[in-house]
């Protein structure tokens, strides 16, 4: 059973959460491994409309109303009543018996703040029942609550954007910062274009890294199947797309890092 964590250290940095999505969807699919994903973003519904219609989540208050999502979770752990069960019970299926998705919460109220203190143990409760929890985290290096989870995480994954400035930036600054050091973790690039002169292999070569640079590139037809609520669809309909072309570039690169987990963390093909 693996904690891994999708971060950035950049508040700015965008397509964190498509990676996560991405990642996390296409092991659902491609293995036997039980997964959640969850997030720690307040005020969005970016990783839950990848799955079900957005206007179907706004005019149905399916976040806000509805016993599903971390604020049910939350309530159950002030209680003295959470159990790794529970976490599941409150957890919508997207794939059933492979992928749930544990929804966030609404608002940025004190009281929602507050679970943010609870999410690092929440975590590990969900680590006890899935094979794999994935955690879309918070993009900062200052709050306790993200350096506990990144502590405690057996994978980290981290997410920078093809920005010459910020890779620059994360190789003489981030990568080996104290909480990160003796960490197991994973560079991708997000948003990726192979034809970039900043592409993998010539970063690789201007900073020396020894690891596999990782790569999620960047898709638009992804980019509306998550906005659509169709992320299952198209992966199912790209699965076995040859990858040369445009959705089975995007599928093999993800595999790629899909593998690299399984590989890590040993948990079920």
């Amino acid at each position: 059973m693996a904690k891994i964590v999708f971060w950035s250290p950049f508040k700015e940095a965008v397509g964190c959460t498509h990676v996560a999505v991405a990642v996390s969807s296409l092991m659902g699919i491609t293995h036997k491994s039980t997964c959640l994903l969850m997030h720690s973003n307040f005020g969005t519904k970016k990783i839950e409309a990848c799955y079900t219609l957005y206007n179907d989540l706004k005019n149905g208050d399916m976040i806000s109303e509805s016993s599903l999502g971390i604020s049910s979770v939350a309530r159950l752990l002030k209680s003295n009543k959470l159990t790794p069960d529970a976490i599941q019970n409150y957890a919508k299926p997207v794939l059933k018996g492979r992928l749930d998705v544990l929804y966030g919460t609404e608002s940025d109220s004190s009281e929602n703040k507050d679970i943010l203190k609870d999410l690092p143990f929440i975590i590990k409760k969900a680590n006890d029942i899935y094979d794999a929890v994935f955690i879309d985290l918070t993009k900062t290096t200052d709050e306790e609550y993200v350096k506990e989870i990144l502590a405690d995480a057996d994978l980290v994954i981290t997410v920078v954007n093809q920005d010459y400035i910020k890779i620059d930036e994360y190789f003489e600054k981030y990568i080996n910062i104290d909480i990160l050091k003796n960490k197991t973790k994973l560079l991708v690039i997000g948003d990726y274009e192979s034809k970039s002169k900043y592409n993998t292999s010539n970063l690789k070569f201007k900073y020396r890294y020894k690891d596999t640079i990782f790569a999620v590139p960047h898709n638009y037809i992804f980019a509306d199947a998550c906005n659509d609520g169709n992320v299952l669809d198209f992966l199912y309909k790209n699965i076995n797309a040859d990858s040369k072309d445009y959705n089975g570039f995007f599928i093999t690169q993800t595999s790629n890092i899909v593998e690299k987990i399984v590989e890590i963390t040993k948990i079920k093909e």
